[in-house]
C-alpha cells in the first residue's frame, strides 16, 4: 500500500464513520449497535492475529495498556454512539477534530511534553470558540442537541486521554495485537452495557441501514482504517495524521446533508470554520501542512 492509498482510505472512512454510526442507530439502539460492531471486530481482527502469527501479550504492563486503551474505545464509543441520536452525524467529526490538541494538552499537563505556544494558546481558543459557537446554534439548544455535544465531548476527552496514557506506558508490541487485545476486553463490558440499558435481543432488520452500517465499521472503520493509519505512521510519523482532521468534517457534514438530509445552518458552518482555522493555527508550523516528500516523488 502506497502512502497516497493509505491517506485517501483513511480520509475515505474517517469521512464516513459518523454517517455510518448514525444509520446503525436507524433500527437498532446505540448500545446494541456499537456491542455488535466491536465483537465482530474483536473476533475478525483475533482471526487475522492468527493468520499473521501475531502474539497478544498479557503480561502486568500490557494488561495496564489495555486498560487505558479501553477508555477510548468502551467509553468514547459509547459516548458517540448515543450522541449520534442527538445531533447531526457531520458534528462527530467536527468534535474529534479537536482529539489532537487535547492529547497535546494532556501531555503537557501529564507528561509534561507538548507545544504550547502563545500561538497554540491563541489557536485552542479560537477551536474552542468554534464549538461555543455550535453549541448555541438554535438546531442545537432546541432539539436536545445539547446532550449530543455534552457526550462528544466526553467521549473526544476520554479518546484524547487514552492516548496519552498509552503513550506514558510505553508498551511496545504490535499496533494489530494492542487494538485487538483491547477490544477483546472491552466486548464483557459492551455486552454489561447492553444488558443493563436494553434488556433484550436486538431484532435485526436486514432491510433497514443499520446491519450494513455495522458491518461496514466493523470491516472498515475498525481494522482497514486502522491498518492505514498505523502504515501512515511508520511511514511519515503520528503528526502527519493530523492533517487528515482537516479534511473529514467538512466532508462528514457534507455527506450528512446530501444522504441523509441532516441540516447544516450558517452557526454551525460558521463554528466548523473556526474549529478548523483554529487546527491550521496549532499545526501551521508543523510538517503537516507541507506536502511530505513521499507525495511530491508520487505526484
Amino acid at each position: 500500500m502506497s502512502v497516497p492509498v493509505a491517506y485517501a482510505t483513511i480520509i475515505i472512512i474517517w469521512s464516513t464513520t459518523p454517517l455510518g454510526i448514525t444509520w446503525s442507530n436507524e433500527t437498532l439502539s446505540p448500545v446494541a449497535a456499537v456491542t455488535i460492531r466491536m465483537s465482530l471486530a474483536a473476533v475478525i481482527g483475533y482471526a487475522l492475529l492468527k493468520v499473521f502469527r501475531v502474539q497478544i501479550s498479557w503480561s502486568a504492563k500490557a494488561l495496564r495498556t489495555y486498560a487505558f486503551s479501553l477508555m477510548g474505545i468502551f467509553v468514547a464509543m459509547l459516548c458517540t454512539y448515543t450522541a449520534a441520536q442527538y445531533i447531526p452525524s457531520g458534528l462527530i467529526s467536527v468534535m474529534y477534530a479537536l482529539s489532537p490538541v487535547l492529547s497535546n494538552l494532556f501531555a503537557y499537563i501529564l507528561l509534561g511534553k507538548g507545544d504550547f505556544s502563545t500561538t497554540r494558546w491563541a489557536s485552542f481558543i479560537i477551536s474552542f470558540i468554534g464549538l461555543t459557537v455550535i453549541c448555541f446554534d438554535d438546531w442545537v439548544l432546541h432539539q436536545n442537541g445539547w446532550i449530543g455535544v455534552v457526550l462528544l465531548l466526553v467521549a473526544v476527552s476520554c479518546y484524547s486521554l487514552s492516548g496519552v496514557l498509552v503513550q506514558r506506558e510505553a508498551f511496545h508490541a504490535h499496533p494489530l495485537s494492542l487494538t485487538v487485545g483491547t477490544l477483546v476486553l472491552s466486548v464483557p463490558l459492551f455486552i454489561l452495557s447492553w444488558w443493563v440499558f436494553d434488556g433484550a435481543l436486538p431484532v435485526v432488520d436486514w432491510s433497514s441501514q443499520s446491519p450494513w452500517a455495522v458491518l461496514y465499521l466493523a470491516l472498515f472503520g475498525s481494522l482497514l482504517g486502522f491498518a492505514s493509519y498505523f502504515y501512515i505512521v511508520r511511514q511519515l510519523g503520528a503528526t502527519a495524521v493530523a492533517m487528515v482532521t482537516l479534511i473529514t468534517p467538512i466532508l462528514a457534514l457534507i455527506l450528512g446533508n446530501v444522504l441523509n438530509d441532516e441540516s447544516i445552518t450558517p452557526q454551525i458552518m460558521f463554528g466548523t470554520a473556526c474549529v478548523l482555522l483554529g487546527l491550521v493555527l496549532y499545526y501551521r508550523n508543523d510538517q503537516i501542512l507541507r506536502v511530505p516528500r513521499i507525495f511530491q516523488k508520487s505526484v
